[in-house]
């Protein structure tokens, strides 16, 4: 029976492969680990280069832009392309930004409807979400310049209208003996309507510079005042002498009983009357209205009978007065038929106060104040 011997091994080429793999091994490894080291050098660039477009855009410093452009230098070329895209477009932004933000200061400036259109084309090309707050402020200014262009245009249609309305009224009075009764302090609801009355019996009408707080008190009057043709304005809330009072107490003074008054007349006057006929620059620059005085005062507050009232009407009559009286006194009113009467058989018309600056001022402009001639 033959033998089998035991198979021998090369145990010295065997170690070499092993050594070999070994080597092998380790240098894959150190490889791995490099490119490894090499990705978390990279993301800390784009992370990095991120931040600075971040930063870029909240503090929107050149500085700070030309900083996250230099990172994104440093970026392989598909990032680097993308994050200059990025720059590129906050530069824009910021032009943008810059634009509007100059033509919004231009028209809260000088508001115009052309300065304000261009302002909102702007502004509305603001497109980005980090400019949110930014749009957001500008169309707050914006809408509030709107604003005014529409008053203004408002105002210079209202102008147009009563020019034209003005003419047409000079037009028809023209030769005519104009002159307005005008009544103080009420309504009183004991004199008013008797008055009121005697107005309409005798086909005349009048301006009525009526308290707030009395046409408060007594709404149906005045709407029976203005219902009769006769001019309904302010004479001020409670009566304080304006020139006595801060601006903005005066204003309200005179806006109150003004807003109170039309409300309830369903007209829109643009004129008011100063108590003890006191006012000043300051006076008649804080509301867009105008002050009407007289050039007739009847001094009918001193008085307790008609006669006197009446005498002095009629002693200073004359084309284009605005005649003063208060339909609070009792003899006050019971003068008023006289003086229609007297003045008619002269030849005057009567007018309200409105109509009669329309017919000899061309119309009323607000702060000015106006006498009657």
């Amino acid at each position: 029976m033959k033998r089998i011997g035991k198979k021998k091994y090369n145990y010295r080429n065997i170690t070499i492969a092993v050594i070999a793999l070994l080597v092998i091994g380790i240098g894959g490894t150190g490889l791995a680990i490099k490119l490894n080291h090499d990705q978390q050098v990279y993301a800390a660039l784009k992370s990095k280069e991120a931040d600075a477009e971040e930063k870029a855009k909240k503090s929107r410093k050149p500085e700070d832009i030309q900083l996250a452009q230099k990172l994104a230098d440093e970026l392989k070329d598909g990032d680097k392309t993308v994050a200059t895209e990025h720059i590129k477009d906050l530069k824009s932004d910021l032009i943008k930004l810059n634009n509007a933000s100059s033509a919004v200061d231009k028209a809260d400036a000088k508001p115009t409807e052309e300065d304000t259109s261009l302002a909102q084309k702007l502004v509305d090309q603001l497109s980005s979400d980090y400019l949110s707050k930014d749009k957001e402020g500008l169309q707050k200014r914006l809408d509030k310049d709107k604003e005014v262009v529409a008053k203004q245009k408002e105002a210079a249609e209202a102008a147009k209208k009563a020019a034209a309305e003005a003419a047409k009224v000079a037009e028809e009075t023209k030769g005519q003996k104009l002159i307005a009764l005008t009544f103080d302090d009420g309504p009183n609801p004991q004199t008013t309507p008797g008055l009121l009355q005697t107005l309409k019996s005798k086909g005349v009408v009048a301006t009525f510079f009526a308290l707030g707080q009395q046409a408060q008190a007594n709404p149906d009057i005045i709407k029976q005042e203005a219902a009769a043709g006769n001019e309904v304005a302010s004479h001020t809330w409670d009566h304080k002498d304006l020139t006595t009072l801060s601006p903005g107490a005066a204003k309200q003074e005179i806006l109150s009983a003004h807003d109170t008054i039309n409300s309830l007349s369903g007209q829109n006057t643009n004129i008011f009357r100063p108590p003890y006929g006191s006012y000043n620059q300051s006076t008649l620059a804080l509301t867009d209205l105008a002050a009407v005085n007289w050039s007739i005062d009847t001094n009918d507050w001193r008085y307790n009978s008609p006669a006197p009232v009446v005498q002095n009407a009629m002693s200073a009559a004359h084309p284009g007065a605005i005649i003063l009286m208060h339909d609070i006194h009792p003899w006050s009113v019971a003068a008023v038929p006289q003086i229609i009467d007297q003045l008619k058989a002269q030849g005057y018309t009567f007018v309200t106060v409105t109509k009669l600056l329309e017919a000899r001022d061309g119309g009323v402009q607000a702060h000015q104040v106006y006498f009657g001639q």
